[in-house]
């Protein structure tokens, strides 16, 4: 589908909220690629003489109980936060459209085999499902997001299936299958390339789900290890101390609420960009 430049600038032009989102997503990406240029510190450099020294102009965030920088640790954070939510979507999406594309397409025994496990994942809470796939890996950001992936892929499978089911009987389609288009060639070529507009904005908001599943993971110690500088870890030490260092806790806070609201928020403008109903 063609999208015209004019057509996302008027987007953004009436809707605050996707620009605004649209720059948090930005600024958080910038930072994060841009953390070691930013931070002046190294976010395991313990200095235990400073610890938990309130925000100033040598610590912006202050600093934990080891003495390191919080607004490095922070801002590395964004890396490593970005870097899981994106791994998680682009894995569980790429899995999911493929046997969405096949469940929905091939139909018969194959279809309900695969809607059945679909079905069958999908009958558990996402966040217990987690935790107990977590549990049974074993701790460890590795282990978190393969557990967060396995718990995605069945809502790619259904948003596929449901597309392909639809598409597969358009006429465009059918006249391919009269002139011997091969089922691979129809499902990558005409079904695919049309069902991208849900795919993207599923894509979009699954982000910040997949962030934020991430974060409490390791929040409970599941996750992200120390001394890894994540979010979700940061917070989980800090609550210890949130009554009288309140920015250890409320600085990695905010960036995730920050990160995932823009993500939310941008997945809700492209929407409007790519849907052709859209007012604008």
């Amino acid at each position: 589908m063609k999208i015209s430049l004019r057509k996302i600038v008027e987007i953004l032009q009436h809707n605050t909220l996707t620009l605004v989102g649209t720059i948090m997503v930005i600024i958080i990406i910038f930072l994060g690629a841009a953390a070691p240029l930013i931070c002046p510190y190294d976010p395991n450099l313990m200095d235990i003489p400073s610890r938990l020294q309130a925000p100033s102009a040598a610590h912006f965030f202050g600093t934990d109980e080891m003495g390191r920088d919080v607004f490095t640790r922070v801002i590395y954070g964004a890396r490593i936060s970005i870097t899981v939510g994106l791994s998680i979507v682009i894995i569980a999406a790429a899995i999911g459209c493929f046997f969405g594309s096949v469940s929905g397409y091939a139909g018969g025994k194959i279809d309900q085999i695969i809607m059945a496990i679909t079905d069958m994942v999908l009958s558990f809470p996402s966040m217990v499902l987690a935790l107990a796939l977590t549990a049974a890996l074993g701790p460890g950001l590795f282990n978190t997001m393969l557990a967060v992936c396995i718990v995605r892929i069945p809502l790619y499978v259904r948003l596929m299936r449901g597309q392909v089911l639809v598409l597969k009987e358009m006429q465009y389609v059918r006249a391919a299958k009269t002139f011997g288009a091969k089922p691979v060639s129809i499902v990558m070529h005409h079904i695919v390339p049309n069902c991208l507009t849900p795919l993207l904005v599923q894509m979009t908001l699954g982000i910040g789900d997949a962030i934020l599943i991430a974060s409490s993971m390791s929040f409970i110690g599941l996750g992200a290890q120390p001394p890894t500088p994540e979010w979700g870890a940061m917070i989980s030490t800090a609550r210890i101390y949130a009554i009288d260092q309140w920015w250890y806790a409320a600085f990695p806070g905010l960036f995730i609420l920050i990160t995932v609201m823009g993500f939310n928020l941008l997945g809700d403008g492209i929407r409007d960009i790519l849907d052709p109903r859209s007012k604008g």
